[in-house]
């Protein structure tokens, strides 16, 4: 007997316009891969989520800023009017000082009223600046005015107005102060 193969079957015709033409450079080729395809969307997908994080981290940073921005305002405002309650007991000593009561007993209890208002001040990070003496700083000092001082270099903090104010590194509050020009012209001495 006779043992029949089995005939082949018939190849299947393709329509050549439904068939994939052939990749004419490796580029084609990759985007015809679709492993490559999909290598390339991970990839994408990827610098997104890097992308995606790091703008959340810096919108995270902002937040926290705005957010420390807007208590050191809230802070400051409040504050305003207890630094003009510093003032008042400034002027307030001043006058008895000289009115020449400044050792009666009125003087010493409103001194011990600034003192213990500056301490509670001071637990807080507020400090005031009284820069009598020191070299004129436009950063944290207000002049009111210029003059000649006998005793005091030029460029120098004579007298202090208003008392500035700084909350840690930040400043309130500039001090008004009143500043040493060159030093007053020696008066001739008599022959």
């Amino acid at each position: 007997m006779k043992h029949r193969h089995p005939a082949p079957p018939e190849a299947e015709v393709e329509d050549p316009a439904a068939a994939p033409a052939a990749p004419e450079s490796a580029a084609g080729a990759a985007t015809t891969n679709p492993v490559a395809a999909l290598e390339a969307d991970l990839a994408q997908a990827v610098d997104a989520r890097l992308r995606a994080e790091a703008e959340l981290v810096n919108a995270r940073r902002r937040a926290l800023r705005e957010i420390e921005d807007a208590e050191r305002r809230g802070a400051e405002r409040t504050l305003a009017p207890v630094l003009a309650v510093a003032d008042d007991l400034d002027r307030a000593l001043e006058a008895a000082a000289q009115a020449g009561e400044g050792e009666g007993a009125l003087a010493q209890g409103v001194a011990l009223v600034l003192t213990r208002l500056t301490e509670k001040l001071a637990t807080q990070g507020v400090t005031s600046i009284v820069p009598v003496g020191e070299p004129f700083d436009p950063r944290f000092h207000e002049a009111l005015s210029h003059s000649p001082h006998p005793t005091v270099p030029a460029g120098h903090v004579t007298h202090v107005i208003g008392r500035g104010w700084k909350s840690g590194d930040r400043l309130l509050r500039a001090a008004r102060v009143l500043v040493s020009s060159c030093p007053s012209a020696a008066t001739p001495e008599a022959g």
